[in-house]
């Protein structure tokens, strides 16, 4: 049974009807009838609640048609579902978690695709865990505007979540590349990408993005995984926080190659940030890139937006998953923390 009918024609929902458990109830502590009639009242009741059951399993199978008994098969079908409150309803039946002895949760996402998750993450798994997407916004608009056979990183993949998506949606003729530095939850996007067989079109670095090609990158660590797990001594205490290193590259060499599409999903430095789109834009006219903004991360997030918009149109993906213009006056008093998109390219 779905877990919410929101999503289902006001046909297939369970129409108002008297109690059966009530008058089975009333003919088995004698209020309803007689003592005399008691056996016929029995038979008659009984009769009545194996109609009723025949009704609501009429129903079910009538929900399983709508909605579908299995996974989905690809995301256009799951787009071809309806609108955003059906899919997401969707795509919540079909949740399902296993937490796991290394730290972390078996969960499905997307109604499909298999990840494992930090079980410590008090940020994105809670979504993933219990809804099965994140930033539903994002989700819809790549859909949208990413297509087959197209070139695309992720740089701060996470555990890959964005990844998949964009492989499904380049195809088996696209290119992924996925990028997370931090040693644990690299670990966790390697895996999530294997098990969902799509190691033939996504690779999955060790690298963090910055000005160039460095060694020994210092980063801060958010999640390490269990104390005692494999990846423990792959962390470090410096200063009151917990630290790892990692080897960088720049935003034009992150993909080794042409790029349809890259998604930012951390601050870096701005200088670093505005240098890189510049030469990815220089080397790729028609790339569109997706960059996670927030103004309380950013060193300078008024510069930073002045020098962006110098080169993009500024917009930003609303919750109706569509790109709309904005302002750098209007990103920092009001909404502080925004998706952007920026690209010469219209989106649809």
């Amino acid at each position: 049974m779905p877990k919410d009918d929101t999503h289902l024609s006001p046909s297939l929902r369970a129409p108002a009807r008297p109690g059966s458990a009530s008058r089975f109830l009333g003919w088995l502590l004698g209020t309803g009838r007689a003592d005399a009639d008691h056996a016929a009242a029995m038979q008659e009741e009984l009769f009545r609640i194996r109609g009723e059951l025949s009704v609501l399993r009429a129903e079910v199978e009538a929900m399983h048609a709508e909605v579908g008994r299995r996974d989905i098969a690809t995301l256009e079908e799951l787009l071809r579902a309806g609108n955003r409150r059906q899919v997401e309803a969707l795509i919540r039946d079909r949740t399902q978690t296993v937490p796991l002895p290394d730290g972390s949760v078996l969960c499905r996402v997307l109604g499909r695709f298999k990840l494992f998750v930090d079980a410590t993450d008090g940020g994105i798994a809670p979504h993933l865990l219990l809804d099965g997407y994140w930033e539903y916004w994002v989700t819809e608009f790549l859909c949208r505007n990413v297509a087959r056979g197209e070139t695309a990183c992720d740089a701060g993949a996470i555990y890959g979540y964005y990844s998949l998506l964009l492989a499904d949606l380049v195809g088996p003729e696209g290119r992924i590349v996925a990028l997370e530095p931090n040693p644990w939850l690299h670990w966790l996007l390697s895996r999530n990408i294997t098990l969902n067989g799509l190691g033939a079109r996504v690779v999955a670095r060790r690298l963090a993005v910055g000005a160039g090609g460095q060694d020994g990158v210092t980063l801060p660590a958010l999640m390490t995984g269990p104390a005692d797990g494999a990846f423990a001594d792959r962390f470090a205490e410096e200063e009151g926080r917990t630290v790892f290193t990692a080897s960088s590259t720049s935003l034009p060499d992150a993909a080794g190659g042409p790029l349809d599409l890259l998604r930012i999903g951390f601050t870096p430095r701005a200088i670093d940030l505005v240098a890189g789109c510049e030469a990815l834009a220089i080397r790729n006219p028609g790339i569109r890139i997706l960059l996670d903004f927030d103004a309380g991360r950013t060193e300078d997030p008024a510069a930073l937006l002045a020098a962006l918009g110098a080169r993009w149109p500024l917009r930003f993906i609303d919750g109706d998953s569509r790109a709309k213009a904005c302002t750098a006056a209007e990103l920092l008093a009001t909404r502080r923390v925004a998706t952007l998109y920026l690209s010469m390219v219209e989106p649809r």
